[in-house]
């Protein structure tokens, strides 16, 4: 197991539920990884892999988003979270209870503590100052009445710690900031609001909003989404650049390989709600281990990867099949009904979560059996 003292994030057999009209829904199963200080770290993945939910759960975030879901009213809903606040309040799991909660369980240690163990409000003096997100969408999470000097500067007014800044000195950390994402010509456009800005610029405007506070760690959940390729490769930069700077960790969280490639030291490869694989980003992108990597890369490639793949005569093609439904996922591998190289130990057996060679870990019972794959 590793020891949270070597880390500045590190989750432990994360577990995270919802429920949902259909039954409950394993969003998160059994994920364990890390990110040191310092370092950039991809949560890599198809739609729907559990990604953004690994993040909400980290931030604290994700029992409140799951409990007012589209099923809150229902009385299947209120027994099951009913279930899970007296197993909070007696420290017991859904294995003591014998049952299947809603919620998170397992461990979410940052800096050496343990994030499940806090309360609200330890977790919101740790949000947005030690641990940053950019969320997905600009466009639910800019207010488009607001100027930007006024929402990069949020983060700083809901932490008593900046209530004795001066206005001068809040405008300077706002511009200090904008400047970190390299916002063209800050000093005038600070005071323009989000629907002023082109495709791009206000995605570095949440970046700079998460700045702010200079945080240890930030977590940028898909920050290239509907994004064009130049506007991307933008984006990629200023990421790199603005850890070069800051020396802060990141968490980088998409299905875009190009981005994962580029700003990453580490992949973690999620599909159905569990990690498949993990390793450095070589060889991740070069040496693909699991089945689930090399058919996500191989539908999925970048420029690079593409121009080997071409290279060696191979083909770009897609996964067959669809992810499966997480209120009843099958039995063995998750990935076994798509998978080419199944048998039926993969049908009936969950694969273990070994490391293969130093470093890279894989969740595959025919590992040592699949044929050579060099991208």
């Amino acid at each position: 197991m590793p020891d949270a003292k070597d880390y500045l994030l590190l989750v432990e057999d994360l577990h995270a539920y919802y429920t949902s009209k259909r039954g409950l829904v394993r969003a998160v199963e059994d994920v364990t990884f890390g990110v040191k200080r310092g370092e950039s770290v991809g949560l890599f993945g198809e739609s729907g892999a559990g990604k953004t939910s690994v993040a909400l759960a980290v931030l604290g975030l994700f029992e409140r988003l799951a409990m007012f879901g589209s099923d809150a009213g229902s009385t299947e809903t209120k027994r099951l979270w009913a279930l899970r606040r007296q197993a909070r309040e007696q420290g017991l799991t859904s294995k003591d209870m014998g049952e299947d909660l809603p919620g998170v369980e397992g461990k979410v240690w940052f800096d050496g503590r343990d994030l499940m163990e806090l309360d609200e409000e330890e977790l919101r003096k740790l949000r947005g100052k030690e641990i940053a997100y950019v969320p997905q969408t600009t466009m639910a999470s800019l207010n488009p009445y607001m100027t930007i000097e006024y929402q990069t500067a949020e983060g700083l007014l809901a932490h008593e710690e900046y209530d004795d800044l001066s206005e001068d000195q809040v405008a300077a950390m706002v511009l200090e900031s904008l400047d970190l994402v390299e916002l063209a010509d800050p000093t005038r456009r600070r005071r323009l609001k989000p629907k002023e800005f082109a495709m791009g610029e206000d995605q570095r405007v949440l970046i700079a909003m998460a700045l702010i506070t200079r945080p240890r760690l930030l977590i940028a959940d898909e920050p290239t989404t509907a994004l064009d390729m130049a506007v991307r490769h933008k984006i990629m930069r200023v990421l790199s650049a603005v850890r070069e700077k800051t020396g802060m960790a990141t968490l980088i969280i998409s299905n875009d390989a190009g981005l994962i490639a580029e700003v990453t030291d580490r992949v973690v490869v999620m599909s159905a709600g569990r990690v498949m694989e993990s390793a450095d980003v070589t060889t991740i992108f070069k040496r693909p281990g699991h089945p689930f990597t090399r058919a996500f890369l191989l539908s999925n490639p970048t420029m690079e990867v593409l121009r080997r793949i071409r290279e060696r005569g191979l083909r770009i093609r897609g996964i067959p099949g669809r992810p499966p439904d997480m209120t009843s996922p099958p039995p063995g591998c998750p990935f076994h009904p798509r998978c080419e190289y199944a048998t039926e130990m993969c049908r009936d057996t969950l694969p273990e979560y070994r490391e293969v060679e130093d470093g890279h870990w894989v969740m595959c019972h025919r590992y040592e059996e699949l044929p050579p794959l060099e991208l």
